[in-house]
């Protein structure tokens, strides 16, 4: 190459310095096909670079910025199609998109389990063992019966329930809540079948049925420690509900909030009774 070409090209120090990358960076772009020097010295093999060559590698380093891998830019410097551009966006957007809601999802699952604990957390410090009446807002939650043998750790650990959310391409967030057809016989250790429940994640494409939960009244109480000692809850909830002048339901829900998905210290799980209830007229 003549000495007046050689003049207008730059060492590949100098094109790491200019552009704001390192050496080897700069080699690293050459393997991949994505930045070729334009010249190559046969006697000791250094490299240099063109002013033109150079302004490829603000397309890369915005290509980087968009989320694009290097693998994936391939003929983002040299393509005289812009088209090629536009594909290299949509099919880049429609990714961006499945990473946000997986993201989205991710976020929601740990936010929702730290509210969890914080709340399972604020009823042993607080002694919220009290007896309280609220609102339940409806929600859609994914259910599945099965056999219920008051084995606490089976039934709230569950793996064929998380077999059966792997199976359909399913994911949940939020307590694991237990639903008895009869508070009564629950309490009295003489009930045989239960539902868990589970709310689906946001953008959980719902490939299995859901069912509705809330829309109405709920007498609630707080049971601290091991799973086993909360048939007493039930016989308080009636009480409570005799002496105020409300009507219980048949059915009955536990919503776990400490468990032993967090701990296996029993004497530290949390879970919340709840009874639809009803003011008599």
């Amino acid at each position: 190459m003549a000495k007046t070409d050689m003049d207008k090209l730059h060492t590949i120090g100098e094109t790491a310095k200019i552009c704001g990358v390192s050496r080897k960076t700069l080699r690293f772009y050459e393997e991949l096909g994505l930045l070729i020097p334009d010249y190559v010295s046969p006697d000791n093999g250094y490299r240099y670079y063109s002013d033109d060559t150079l302004n490829t590698v603000p397309i890369l380093k915005y290509y980087k910025q968009m989320g694009f891998h290097l693998q994936e830019m391939n003929g983002v410097g040299d393509t005289c199609d812009c088209f090629f551009h536009e594909r290299n966006f949509l099919t880049k957007l429609d990714e961006l998109k499945k990473e946000e809601r997986e993201l989205q999802n991710r976020y929601q699952s740990i936010y929702d389990w730290v509210g969890m604990l914080h709340e399972g957390n604020m009823a042993v410090e607080n002694g919220l063992s009290s007896i309280t009446l609220k609102y339940v807002e409806q929600e859609q939650y994914y259910s599945l019966e099965q056999d219920f043998k008051y084995d606490y750790k089976d039934s709230i650990i569950n793996l064929p329930w998380i077999n059966h959310l792997e199976e359909n391409g399913s994911a949940i967030t939020g307590p694991v809540i237990l639903s008895f057809d009869n508070y009564q016989d629950k309490a009295a250790g003489t009930i045989s079948r239960a539902s868990i429940m589970q709310k689906p994640v946001r953008n959980d494409p719902h490939r299995i049925p859901t069912i509705d939960f809330g829309g109405q009244m709920y007498l609630c109480t707080y049971n601290v420690g091991a799973p086993d000692t909360s048939a007493s809850k039930y016989h308080d909830l009636e009480v409570w509900a005799d002496d105020h002048g409300y009507q219980l339901g048949s059915e009955c829900y536990e919503r776990y909030l400490v468990d032993y998905w967090a701990t296996k210290d029993e004497n530290s799980f949390v879970c919340e009774i709840m009874i639809p209830a009803e003011k008599i007229s």
